[in-house]
């Protein structure tokens, strides 16, 4: 497939896919880049003169920062392999048929025309910042969004519809589409945390907190095996493997796999952001749809690092090998779609 029918950017009131236009660069290349910025550099000066001459000629007219220029071209190759495999393994899995209980959802997609961006809405993969950015393009601003006590999806619903799938399918063949993926067992662990671990008082999950406690919680000699005030992530997990096996209600939006959120191997994407590689993701997704002016990158609620790494380690450490091998089961087409590995979760 052409390049430019793949990964266009849009330009002024442009309505159809064009090829990357070129863009005003940030002062800084994004954190991330600077190591592929010195291996372009060493082949410049250590192997190819013709090919630094040429690259001269094609920049010379060009107010492009060289080095950014060569890390955007970087960022469209990730892109690239990352649809690449999406579509591969849609297609391996037979994802991209429509089935009885597996349809097109376009539910959780929101539109925004005026500046041609078509999202879903992972929740619990920087979904914060991102619904927060398309407030401020449907017009509230920074002020009225610090001040408000309005949840900021229900203040995006008033601005951006839900829309049909056929209403999507038309908005994604004019507009950069994108979604945000993470780890799908460090996305559970975070979704554990904010919706279970720290609800709010005699909120919807609180209430679910409890009844998981009241079902889940072992005794020994008569008494809990713990006098926490909430489920540990074991006692969550075997709640969430009973409703995945004989659902009693919808799984919840924070940790339903993507695969049955979004339904991807449904709708086209320009740009698959990683949550590990969100800084330079993001940076790239706002040069080519030139949103420099509009929004800044920034990262509301992030928790990656090692302090992330060392908080997976100590919640899974919690599981038995049938939980862990439940969950992955549950993941498996996020883990293969989006390619993620869990071999590490495995003990033996």
């Amino acid at each position: 497939m052409s390049e430019g029918s793949e990964y266009g950017a849009i330009s002024g009131n442009g309505s159809s896919r064009q090829q990357l236009l070129q863009f005003r660069a940030p002062i800084h290349p994004p954190d991330g880049a600077i190591h592929h910025l010195r291996l372009v550099q060493h082949r410049q000066h250590a192997h190819d003169r013709q090919y630094h001459e040429h690259y001269q000629r094609n920049v010379k007219n060009s107010t492009i920062n060289s080095q950014y220029r060569l890390d955007m071209d970087y960022m469209k190759q990730r892109m690239e392999h990352r649809v690449e495999r999406l579509q591969k393994k849609c297609a391996e899995y037979r994802l991209n048929e429509s089935k009885h209980n597996y349809k097109p959802k376009a539910w959780e997609y929101l539109i925004q025309h005026e500046y041609h961006l078509v999202w879903c809405n992972v929740f619990k993969a920087a979904s914060t910042s991102w619904m927060y950015n398309f407030n401020l393009m449907a017009g509230y601003s920074p002020q009225f969004l610090r001040k408000t006590k309005d949840v900021p999806l229900q203040l995006a619903r008033q601005k951006y519809p839900r829309p049909s799938v056929e209403k999507l399918q038309e908005a994604i063949n004019e507009s950069i589409s994108f979604i945000i993926v993470r780890h799908p067992f460090e996305r559970l662990v975070s979704a554990y945390k904010d919706k279970i671990q720290y609800a709010l008082p005699n909120s919807h999950h609180h209430k679910l907190g409890n009844r998981i406690i009241q079902k889940y919680r072992k005794t020994v000699n008569g008494k809990p095996s713990t006098l926490l005030k909430y489920p540990t992530f074991s006692e969550f997990v075997n709640y969430l493997l009973d409703e995945v096996k004989h659902p009693h209600f919808e799984i919840d939006m924070h940790w339903v796999p993507v695969t049955h959120f979004c339904t991807p191997c449904f709708f086209h994407y320009d740009v698959i952001a990683k949550f590990e590689t969100l800084e330079e993701d993001q940076n790239y997704l706002i040069s080519i749809g030139h949103l420099d002016s509009v929004i800044k990158p920034q990262w509301k609620n992030a928790g990656k690092g090692a302090h992330t790494n060392d908080m997976l380690v100590k919640f899974f450490s919690e599981l038995d090998a049938a939980q862990i091998r439940g969950l992955y089961d549950y993941y498996r087409f996020d883990f293969e779609l989006f390619g993620y590995s869990a071999k590490e979760y495995f003990k033996d």
